[in-house]
């Protein structure tokens, strides 16, 4: 066998100073392409095929050449293969073959022509010279630029972007060279003239495919509209753009404003009720402003939180004033508005009873004041009902109707009462259907009898006589009678009891010795006779 090799390698020699033109010509085909970046190398395979009617036993690689498309060799290749000799190729055979390929900087980019030349020889001795040809690319630039992407990063897929989140554009970029190569990156994002964010970036390419990627906040301070994005690399050699518009939403809308009641009493409740739709969870700021004919009354800014979806916001709104309201409703967010309304409706005011109030006008006759407050504006039809009685019989009973001005009014009535009886009142106002009462009770005293009442002083010659009066001055000159004359009488107890004890002398007490009264013993006695014996 490996002599074999080596006469066949001779052979081979002795062949190849024969002269060109005793062979036949030939082709090979191939499907392939070679691509080569200029100033660079490229390696890879091809397939060959023989597509010629012989069968040859032995087939070596020669030699290259490159044209271009007008047929003119180029120069500034240079080209390796293996293997370079093949063995029993039959036709419709094909192989592999691999190469290296390199490419001056001079070169232009274009699409040339590499010639591959084989000699080729059968088993009965002919030698055929065989060419194929295989289509060179040559690459003028080493990247190659795909395209670009963007999308919004917290919700991919949406066709708009909302305030506080991200955008992200990029790109792949394909460096067919050997070695690494500088770009230029920037994006920018901008609307109405004004440049909300600008990014630019040096990078390294390494060989083979590299991510170039923006991030880019599209914060709360962009108002809503449309917005262009434009992203670019560049470098010697070549660029690549990329623009796309993008719509800016807050995200966060009010669809609906709805009242409670168009009308309600002074101090009722009523509300209104805002449906906001929102394609995020967020805190805002809830402000009503309250005017009462064009004339402001409050206003007041509530911090709420909207948790996305169809959120039904409920405003209590005022009415402890009466009249024409007016409430203007805003939806805020750092001080940018997201949606606004109005509601109108009326506070009605019914009067009420303040106070009751009477005055003894005789004997019998009470007048009775009573105070209405009337809050609203204009004036109202009331109506007044009384009761009065006395130990459960019913004395009075009736109701009017007044019409009463905005403010302060006063109703009198008159009435005559027995005296000396505890007399119960009760007097109710009816306004728009609300009513207000006051109770209470009185007691007229009846007058005193006439008296007549003597005071003597220590002039026997002055007599003042005081005869007693009607009402509660009466009872004032009894009383000072009365106090008067007790005086007197205590003052002549006094006097009395003060001469008594002038009159009585109370004895001094006699000394007593410590030891009590000592009283001298009786001598004794001694009857003889009896001390002797009776015979």
């Amino acid at each position: 066998m490996r002599k074999a090799m080596v006469t066949l390698i001779a052979l081979l020699l002795v062949i190849s100073t024969l002269p060109g033109s005793s062979a036949q010509f030939v082709s090979f085909t191939t499907n392939d392409t070679i691509s080569v970046l200029r100033g660079d190398y490229s390696t890879g395979t091809i397939q060959l095929t023989n597509v010629g009617g012989f069968s040859f036993k032995v087939v070596s690689y020669q030699s290259f050449w490159v044209e271009d498309s007008e047929g003119n060799i180029v120069q500034g290749f240079n080209l390796t293969v293996s293997p370079r000799i093949f063995s029993d190729w039959s036709p419709q055979k094909t192989y592999s073959l691999s190469y290296n390929i390199s490419c001056n900087g001079s070169v232009e980019g274009g699409t040339y022509t590499l010639y591959l030349k084989f000699w080729a020889f059968t088993a009965g001795g002919s030698m055929y010279i065989v060419h194929a040809k295989v289509p060179l690319n040559v690459i003028s630039e080493p990247l190659r630029f795909e395209v670009a992407e963007a999308y919004v990063k917290e919700r991919p897929g949406s066709p708009y972007i909302l305030n506080g989140e991200n955008l992200v554009v990029f790109s792949h970029v394909i460096n067919i060279g050997h070695s690494a190569v500088t770009i230029n990156a920037s994006v920018s994002f901008t609307g109405n003239g004004i440049v909300y964010f600008f990014e630019n970036r040096t990078l390294e390419m390494a060989p083979g495919d590299n991510l170039v990627k923006f991030e880019i906040p599209v914060g709360y301070e962009v108002p809503e509209g449309i917005y262009r994005l434009e992203y670019s690399i560049q470098y010697d050699g070549d660029s690549y753009r990329y623009s796309r518009e993008f719509q800016v939403k807050f995200g966060v809308r009010l669809v609906g404003l709805s009242l409670q009641a168009d009308e309600v009493k002074l101090g009722e409740e009523n509300r209104a009720y805002l449906t906001v739709l929102s394609e995020r969870a967020i805190g805002v700021n809830l402000t009503v402003e309250t005017y009462r004919d064009e004339t402001p009354i409050l206003k007041v800014t509530t911090p709420v939180t909207i948790q996305g979806g169809t959120d039904v916001l409920d405003v209590p709104l005022l009415t402890n004033v009466s009249g024409s309201i007016t409430a203007f409703i805003k939806l805020t967010f750092n001080g940018r508005l997201i949606g606004e309304g109005n509601v109108s409706y009326t506070v009605l005011a019914p009067a009420v009873i303040r106070n009751v109030t009477y005055e003894r006008l005789s004997d019998e006759e009470v007048l009775f004041k009573v105070t209405v407050l009337n809050p609203g504006e204009d004036g109202v039809d009331v109506i007044l009902t009384y009761r009065i009685t006395s130990g459960g019989k019913v004395l009075y009973k009736d109701s009017l109707q007044e019409t009463l001005k905005a403010g302060v009014n006063e109703i009198a009535l008159k009435f005559k009462l027995p005296l000396g009886e505890v007399v119960e009142y009760e007097f109710t106002l009816v306004s728009m259907d609300e009513t207000s009462t006051s109770k209470g009770e009185l007691y007229l005293q009846p007058p005193a009898p006439p008296t007549t009442t003597t005071a003597t002083t220590t002039s026997p010659s002055n007599t003042t006589t005081t005869s007693g009066g009607n009402g509660s001055s009466i009872w004032w000159i009894v009383l000072v009678i009365m106090v008067f004359l007790l005086f007197i009488a205590g003052a002549f107890y006094y006097m009395r009891a003060g001469e008594k004890s002038k009159k009585r002398v109370r004895p001094k007490p006699k000394r007593r010795s410590p030891l009590g009264r000592f009283r001298r013993p009786k001598e004794p006695r001694f009857p003889e006779n009896r001390e002797l014996p009776k015979k």
